[in-house]
This record gives structure tokens, sequence and C-alpha cells, in this order.
């Protein structure tokens, strides 16, 4: 799993959106990972809308379900993105984090995205690689629906801000049910704190399903909301830190006149996060917020920036509603910043 292709999957609030595209399925090629993807618009869109990346089954294509999904997706007004895994043998074996991230960025440009509503689901091998996604990866998704999943190991969950909401269906006959694979699933997921709803179809196997099976499933990604503990929504211009009570973006500028919101590296914890100009690659700025109440009644704000670029680093305190600007001027090397009273608003 490449963390770092996933830094992207979720914005600030709405991404502001271009032409809308027309209703119906679209085909939508990804050059960087050499696949392609089935998009589908229903006529009726809530603004923003909400979101289901759908991940087919080994040896099958979105092709294959544009008749069973389109059908749910104008039920309840989501926009379906179902794209085709790299390899033939199924999802997780090539660079399908980041056929993922190429396509939401570009959705994004399309039409405005509820972002707390970007979810997961997928049938089969998709369904095992849409856990991997929500629980393995930085990817943010808000709930995960799967069919018949077979078992894939998730040793620790890498997002620190929220559990992503599971719903599972199996039907008793499909022998990843019957042979353990569920079981083995579920048991792991519920050691890590996953919260998870059940449906098993008395009479199916791997590849069928009772009617409104999909609805539900799909009716209960809809239910979910992607929200820190603190009600911060993270995202590829924001970093929420401290249980999610500190919302951090950066602002750059150079001499000839470019500038822009500072994006959000895939490397962070809790407590820490990085910030990037001009390369997801190329890391300009580290952020660290800290509680240390118990010390001198203050949250603290440290910063280090490897840059010689103009910045205006902002930190707001969601709780109190009061905030913090730290300037950086252009053509001078960024000094550390160690403010140990920066937030006298504690607990």
């Amino acid at each position: 799993m490449r963390a770092a292709a996933l830094f992207c999957l979720l914005a600030v609030g709405a991404a502001p959106a271009g032409a809308m595209p027309p209703p119906g399925w679209q085909n939508w090629p990804v050059a960087a990972t050499s696949t392609h993807a089935q998009v589908y618009v229903p006529a009726t869109l809530p603004s923003p809308a909400p979101v289901v990346v759908f991940l087919h089954g080994s040896g099958s294509s979105p092709e294959a379900w544009q008749s069973l999904l389109a059908p749910v997706a104008d039920q309840l007004h989501v926009v379906l993105v179902v794209p085709k895994s790299v390899e033939f043998i199924g999802f997780g074996v090539g660079a399908d984090d980041l056929t993922v991230s190429e396509l939401l960025a570009r959705l994004r440009t399309t039409l405005a995205v509820d972002e707390t509503r970007i979810a997961l689901a997928g049938h089969s091998a998709g369904g095992a690689y849409a856990l991997m996604l929500a629980y393995a990866s930085v990817g943010r998704f808000s709930g995960v629906f799967t069919l018949g999943s077979p078992y894939r190991t998730v040793l620790a969950l890498a997002d620190p801000d929220y559990v992503a909401p599971w719903r599972y269906y199996y039907g008793d006959l499909d022998p990843n049910y019957s042979g353990g694979n569920a079981g083995a699933m579920i048991d792991q997921l519920a050691r890590l704190g996953v919260r998870h709803e059940e449906e098993i179809g008395a009479g199916y196997g791997h590849n069928d399903w009772p009617a409104g099976t999909l609805e539900r499933g799909f009716g209960f990604l809809l239910a979910q909301r992607y929200r820190t503990p603190a009600g911060c929504v993270p995202g590829e211009h924001r970093l929420c830190l401290a249980g999610g009570r500190f919302a951090v973006t950066a602002h750059w500028a150079t001499a000839d006149g470019a500038s822009g919101m500072a994006g959000t590296a895939s490397a962070r914890t809790g407590d820490s996060g990085l910030f990037w100009f001009f390369s997801p690659e190329n890391w300009e700025l580290q952020v660290k917020v800290l509680d240390a109440c118990a010390l001198n009644q203050h949250y603290w704000l440290f910063a280090a920036g490897t840059t010689d670029v103009e910045y205006d680093l902002v930190v707001e305190d969601l709780q109190s509603g009061s905030s913090r600007t730290y300037h950086h001027p252009r053509g001078t090397p960024a000094p550390a910043t160690t403010d140990t009273s920066a937030f006298a608003t504690c607990p």
C-alpha cells in the first residue's frame, strides 16, 4: 500500500467545480495507471454530492456492474466511481490506490463533492481492498460496505482521527462465509474498534444476494459522515491535530507572484503533520500542536520549515474559536517556531 498516493482524497469543504457532467455513465481513462473507470451521475443530485467508490471482484470489470449500480445511484442520489483494477487478478496487486486518488481528484474538478461523504464499497476481492483502503491507509473515507469479502490482514488503523463504520453482506453458502474468512475478518476489525452492521442471506452464495441488499448497503454508507472527534474535517489543505480540536492551514507565495494553499502530506500523527508547497514529494513545513495544559495551562505550537518561501501558517482552536497566524517573510530561511503560550484555552 502506497499511502503517499492517497494524501489528496479529501479536501476542505466542497471543492470548486467546473461544468456539471451530464447524467448517466461516462468512461474516464486513468493515464497514471493505464486503466479506466465508469463514473455515473444521476439525473437528480444534491450539492455537494455524496460519492461511493465501488471496487469489482477479481476478473470482473466496471461494465459488469453498471446495470446493478445505476438504479441504486438514481434512487439514493449518489455519484458512483467504479474503477477497473490495474491487474486482471484484482485490486491490491497494482497501483490501485493511485487510480482511486486520481479519479477523486478529477471528480472534484467537475462537481462539488461532499467531503464528509466519500465512501467505499466492493464485491469479493474488491471488498477486501476497500477495507484495506479504509483502515490501513490514510484515505479518510466515511464508511465501507462489502459483499462477500475474503480475508485481508489489517494490523492497525492508519487514520488517527476517524474509524469508518463497516457494513458487510455474506450469503451463508458463500465459501468466504462458511470457510471462516468472514469470521476472521470480523474478529480482526472488531479488535481494532471498527463498528459494524451485518446482513446474512440464507440460501445465497458468493455472487447473489436478496433484493434490496445493495440499497441497504448504500443507504448505510450515505448515513455516515467523516468527522474528527472535535468536528474537524481533514483534507488536502487542512490538518486536524490534537484529536481534531485544532485546524491548521498554510498559504505560500513566491517573489514572482505564484501562490497557493499548502497541501497536506500523508505522513502524520494525531498531534503533528506536514505540508508541501510545490510537490507532494517535497515537504516544506512540519507542524505540531501539543496539550501542555498540565504544565502551563496552554496548548503549544511548534513548527519547522525547510524553505525560504513566504508563508502564513494559520492555527484555529475549533473549541474556543480563537486562532493564531504565524507569518514567515520570503527570502530568509524559515526559523523554528516554539510557541509555548499559543493557546490559553485549556482544557
